[in-house]
């Protein structure tokens, strides 16, 4: 009884769970399933399954076990079904299926129904078991269970074979000794052994093969003894007949009697231990993988939260760095490069007195003008903001590549630390109940691999609302500048005297044109790359929330972190040493 209020008090407090209606934790209704199954099986006989390869002599052992033609050879290993064979006064048939309904009929008419529909999976893929009723006193204690044979060319026998371990206590494993060691069923048994389900080894067709039966035991033992508890030699077909024709040598001789005597002592007479220790284990494990998915999701959703709250910092301090960067280079090219051609080609004017000797003042005030037009200087403004747009882009999406990345492994190494845990849990309890499966269940990290999709999600939408040509509109020198410029040159170059104040005129004209362009292009720059900035972080935060937070918002999310740890608080860590009374 105890137990049983210990498995209540686990589903309730799982359904309290803040996570147990969230989409993105299946596995929590499912391990309320397997608890609610446990919780059924303490008032349920011991459940042992026959398991093996296709052609092994299951379906003929089990029969043996019988004492009558209870299951037709080969019938799961053609219709992919579990039988569950099991003591009733009245003997009938009944075939469950998956949505609930149940037909009820002879042993007879079930077997008809099966054989009918042998090859049509579509059929019994509705199918969720099968109950056989025999009014046999040795299935008084014990559901003997024919199941889909492993490795068969239909993938569904496999899978439905596997589903069902949960439900078992004890495995009756059988080989056939004709190929034993040719098929790999060590992670099969590997599965099982982590379940906490006791495995007894059958060796079949004892007596088709050549040579001492207890080579193979000895050779089996060596193999697989670490999964097994006992390797016993049968024939299975020789103990079927020496049980129908109640002939007690030949049942003797064929294994058979030795085998029953094992389970008598060691599974029949303590099936309730057998079954309480089982069910303790899993019961246990389940426990387990609870807390630890609900404090594997409050981490995650913890990072998540720091994420979010560090990426405008994260992202202003790269977009200062780029700031200083851009801003630098824009002074230099301001001070050295822009007018360096239109400078040259001045001073080329005037130092060349054969320039002013053989063209009008005329001629030279137009090309002059012309030098130093105002669509001129506007072009090699805009040249330069082109090629600086372009270098933008590309330095923020440098710097923030180098943000996705350290976010990647960050939670790559935070996946990594989950797996070990998941693990580790696995070694201790013996990866019960579907652990495999464990990690699929405990809350992705979207982030990890593109928290900032700096590709199109984030520097495209900020790089199209937030160009440099809107940032820092047309920057048109007074015409009154070029005008002066133009002037200086309009009178001849007779000496040297006049060529270096005339020189020292056009510095300070073109000076004051660089002055004019710096004033009006580097605070609008600067507004711009903030800007890019700002606009960066909206998006990445946006998208950030969009891809990982699932449709909470910010405060929802830390309403969530409280709940959670409120919820692990209340595991009082004496849940398990209580439990553990109960499987000694």
């Amino acid at each position: 009884m105890e137990v049983k209020q210990h498995i209540a008090q686990i589903i309730e407090r799982l359904a309290q769970s803040p996570l147990y209606h969230d989409k993105n934790f299946t596995k929590l209704p499912e391990i309320r399933k397997e608890l609610e199954l446990l919780y059924a099986k303490l008032d349920q006989p011991l459940h042992a399954a026959i398991l093996g390869e296709v052609k092994a002599g299951k379906s003929t052992l089990l029969n043996a076990f019988a004492g009558g033609d209870i299951s037709p050879t080969n019938a799961t290993e053609t219709t992919a079904c579990i039988l569950k064979i099991t003591y009733g006064t009245d003997e009938e048939g009944c075939i469950y299926y998956k949505d609930g309904s149940q037909i009820v009929s002879s042993i007879e008419s079930v077997y008809q129904t099966l054989s009918e529909h042998r090859q049509e999976p579509e059929f019994f893929s509705h199918i969720d078991y099968i109950v056989i009723k025999k009014n046999l006193t040795g299935l008084k204690h014990m559901y003997l269970i024919d199941t889909p044979g492993l490795e068969t060319i239909t993938a569904l026998n496999e899978e439905k074979t596997t589903q069902y371990f949960q439900a078992v206590d004890v495995v009756l494993w059988v080989f056939n000794g004709n190929y034993l060691g040719q098929s790999d069923v060590n992670e099969h048994l590997r599965h099982l052994s982590r379940m906490g389900k006791p495995i007894v080894a059958i060796i079949n067709r004892i007596d088709q093969v050549d040579g001492d039966p207890q080579e193979l035991v000895d050779y089996l033992d060596e193999q697989l003894g670490i999964y097994v508890q006992a390797i016993f030699p049968l024939s299975a077909q020789k103990a079927y007949d020496g049980i129908m024709n109640h002939d007690e040598a030949a049942v003797a001789e064929s294994g058979f009697s030795a085998l029953y005597r094992y389970l008598d002592e060691h599974i029949e007479r303590k099936a309730d231990q057998v079954q309480m220790e089982s069910i303790v284990n899993s019961v246990k494990a389940l426990e387990e993988q609870i807390e630890l998915l609900h404090k594997q999701a409050m981490e995650q959703i913890e990072m998540k939260m720091r994420t979010y709250l560090e990426l405008d910092e994260q992202i202003q301090y790269n977009g200062n760095l780029m700031m200083q960067k851009i801003m630098s280079r824009t002074q230099t090219w301001v001070q050295h490069d822009f007018l360096s051609n239109a400078e040259q080609t001045i001073r080329n004017r005037i130092n060349d007195q054969s320039f002013f000797s053989t063209t009008s003042k005329d001629a030279i005030q137009r090309e002059l003008e012309q030098l130093l037009s105002e669509d001129r200087l506007q072009q090699e403004i805009n040249g330069f903001l082109s090629q600086l747009q372009s270098d933008i882009y590309r330095e923020w999406h440098g710097r923030l590549s180098q943000i996705d990345a350290e976010l990647t492994h960050l939670y790559q190494e935070n996946q990594i630390k989950n797996d070990l845990e998941i693990s580790q849990l696995q070694q201790a309890f013996a990866g019960q109940t579907g652990m495999d499966s464990m990690k699929d269940s405990v809350l992705v990290a979207s982030a990890a691999g593109g928290a900032l999709s700096v590709y199109s999600a984030i520097l495209g939408p900020a790089a199209s609302t937030v160009t440099i040509g809107s940032a820092v509109g047309a920057i048109m020198p007074p015409i009154l500048l070029a005008g002066a410029a133009v002037g200086l040159v309009s009178g001849y170059a007779r000496s040297k005297k006049l060529k270096s104040s005339q020189t020292m005129m056009a510095n300070d004209v073109l000076d004051r044109i660089r002055s004019h362009v710096s004033q009006e292009l580097l605070p609008s720059l600067e507004q711009h790359l903030q800007q890019l900035c700002s606009k960066t972080a909206d998006e990445a935060k946006r998208e950030f929330v969009e891809k990982n937070f699932d449709g909470r918002s910010v405060d929802e999310l830390k309403d969530l972190v409280q709940q959670l740890q409120s919820f692990l608080k209340r595991e009082d860590g004496e849940a398990f040493a209580k439990l553990s009374q109960y499987s000694t």
